[in-house]
């Protein structure tokens, strides 16, 4: 059953989000934003600020607090398998010297949860929380590829094919399976120009998929050779953890602990 939005939480978030995007703003220059009443956008801030969510400078902008940080880790923690794959993440990055990522779906989208950069690592803007479309990259299929069968066709219902003008529904299905059946993606169609990406799944023996690992270099250095190496490196790292989460007493329970789905399912 559908409800009506609640007005004066739908104002809340949109104020939120306007302080996040301009990293700071006022009263005035949120109210002209937002198109609201001062008093209005005055009331939501000084209720923010009591609660620890927002800080004033000493130009009376206000900024987002770390108190959301500490919301958001909570939810790393509890909704992700990430506590396991942080040590992974630094294993990788020193072995590889590249950018090494964790990303999940959530609520149809790929996000970042997790990073570590190698001594080679790139610098880019992707930080953690950053979402895209799952069907844009190639750890995007390929963690797509890897949900249930309704969820996965939920989330392609959603995408306006073809894509790029060339690639149909029926054709991109099966690159999901083909990606799939590999056990792995790289590529460089990626969210930053000129690097390329390999990915592999993180998946238990009783198919439980928890997400996906994503090393990332320039292109220029992701010669054949290297792609092989990095791909071997990355598959075999993941065994292991796949081998302890199979085994461990207790199992979080998370958004993205979720059975994956064979063709047949």
């Amino acid at each position: 059953m559908a409800h009506a939005p609640i007005r004066a939480v739908d104002r809340l978030f949109d104020i939120v989000e306007a302080i996040q995007v301009r990293n700071g703003a006022g009263v005035s220059e949120l109210a002209s934003a937002l198109d609201m009443p001062k008093s209005t956008i005055h009331g939501h801030l000084a209720t923010l600020r009591d609660r620890g969510y927002l800080e004033q400078d000493e130009t009376n902008d206000y900024h987002l607090s770390l108190q959301f940080l500490t919301l958001g880790g909570a939810v790393r923690q509890g909704r992700t398998i990430y506590g396991h794959v942080e040590p992974l993440l630094a294993e990788l990055a020193e072995e590889t010297g590249e950018s090494v990522n964790y990303v999940v779906e959530s609520q149809g989208k790929l996000v970042f949860v997790g990073s570590v950069s190698g001594k080679d690592g790139i610098r880019t803007e992707v930080d953690i929380g950053f979402t895209t479309d799952l069907h844009t990259t190639p750890e995007g299929k390929l963690t797509l590829a890897h949900l249930p069968e309704p969820r996965r066709a939920a989330i392609i219902d959603q995408i306006e094919f073809p894509i790029d003008n060339s690639v149909g529904r029926a054709a991109f299905t099966a690159e999901l399976e083909a990606i799939r059946e590999q056990g792995f993606a790289h590529g460089n169609e990626t969210i930053i120009k000129n690097v390329t990406t390999i990915s592999a799944p993180v998946i238990d023996n009783e198919d439980r998929f928890y997400g996906t690992i994503v090393v990332a270099g320039p292109s220029l250095r992701f010669t054949d050779e290297r792609l092989d190496d990095v791909t071997e490196t990355l598959r075999y790292k993941i065994g292991k953890l796949n081998i302890d989460l199979s085994y461990e007493g207790t199992r979080p329970v998370t958004e993205n602990q979720v059975r994956t789905a064979g063709p047949n399912q």
